[in-house]
């Protein structure tokens, strides 16, 4: 369920057209994967703390933003 609202709440701010069905884990939110411009991550992170009431901002430091370790972020912060 939290993968497919994540999917959801992705494809809403892209852009172009994607194929139907999930979308790749290791496929990144940036410019080298969906091609989002850092205001659309930030809302995409918004709307994930607001749906699932976890903080998520942090995810913009370190490694590149994918789908995967988004939603496993979603996930761990959920389950406590």
């Amino acid at each position: 369920m939290i993968a497919a609202t994540v999917h959801e709440i992705v494809r809403k701010r892209v852009a172009h057209s994607l194929p139907p069905g999930p979308l790749a884990g290791e496929l990144r939110l940036g410019g080298e994967g969906l091609g989002l411009d850092s205001i659309s991550i930030a809302e995409v992170l918004l709307e994930c703390e607001q749906r699932f009431g976890v903080g998520v901002t942090q995810l913009l430091e370190g490694e590149p933003l994918t789908l995967a370790r988004l939603i496993e972020h979603v996930e761990r912060a959920t389950a406590r």
